[in-house]
């Protein structure tokens, strides 16, 4: 099964719902439905905030993807070329008020999922993040 959701960035909302009732649709475990909810809730959230410098409505691509006993989420906006992994590793045994800001969000992406690949496709960024996943119950 294949899906694909438009993201409106000033309005998450409705695409992250969307993406949960699709999970839920195909049985997944309610764990993995929030962890990949709250993936692509980061992805997306970093889109809108950090992709464009116009401040300006933009749009972003979600597919999701089963195969294989996994979960495929790939996310493709226009902004600016950024690849998270590329992001240093955030220093998490440094105090807080001593950590230098940002990263954390990439770091607990990564944690949640079993595989990330980034590609620059032309002027279009491509974030693509696997999930193993139980066979449907």
């Amino acid at each position: 099964m294949q899906r694909e959701f438009l993201v409106a960035t000033r309005s998450l909302g409705p695409a992250l719902d969307a993406l949960e009732a699709a999970l839920r649709g195909e049985r997944v475990p309610d764990e993995t439905v929030l962890e990949l909810r709250l993936v692509a809730e980061e992805v997306l959230t970093n889109v809108a905030k950090h992709g464009h410098d116009d401040g300006a409505e933009h749009t972003a691509r979600l597919r999701l993807e089963f195969a294989s006993g996994e979960v495929v989420l790939e996310f493709t906006d226009d902004g600016r070329p950024f690849d998270p992994l590329a992001a240093a590793t955030p220093d998490l045994d440094s105090p807080s008020g001593e950590r230098s800001m940002g990263g954390l969000g990439i770091h607990l992406m990564r944690s949640l999922v079993d595989a990330v690949e980034y590609a620059r496709v032309g002027s279009t960024n491509v974030l693509t993040v696997r999930k193993r996943v139980a066979a449907n119950a």
